[in-house]
């Protein structure tokens, strides 16, 4: 049973105006630990931090919380399997809240399109 679905879209110039103004700090605020290093490595890095906060924000949506403790930016991490298949990690407190919630799977779908990234998020029991 969907528990709930969780949308968002980004505009990268926007993405692309903040990393250049605050750099690397502002790519912390937004990455978790585990988002780092592929950052670094990222060719392209505006569209990989539009992507993550669009996840980020679907799934505080999609919980109908907002990004608040302990749904943080930081305590959610986007990897993707060997096919390239999107989906979320979780860390700190998150997993036990998310288990409180009756969440058992997540979906994660990423696009981009014309300056867009979009993310939806849909959350099963």
């Amino acid at each position: 049973m969907i528990v709930g679905v969780g949308i968002d879209i980004v505009d990268a110039n926007r993405i692309e105006r903040l990393l250049r103004k605050y750099g690397d700090q502002f790519a912390r605020r937004i990455l978790a630990t585990a988002e780092r290093a592929a950052f670094a490595a990222s060719s392209r890095p505006v569209w990989f931090l539009a992507n993550r906060f669009a996840a980020k924000e679907a799934l505080s949506k999609a919980l109908g919380t907002g990004l608040r403790y302990p749904v943080t930016l930081h305590a959610i991490s986007v990897t993707s399997d060997a096919i390239g298949k999107p989906a979320l990690d979780f860390h700190g407190p998150l997993p036990g809240y998310l288990v409180s919630r009756g969440v058992a799977r997540h979906h994660l779908s990423l696009s981009h399109e014309k300056g867009l990234a979009c993310a939806v998020v849909i959350l099963e029991q």
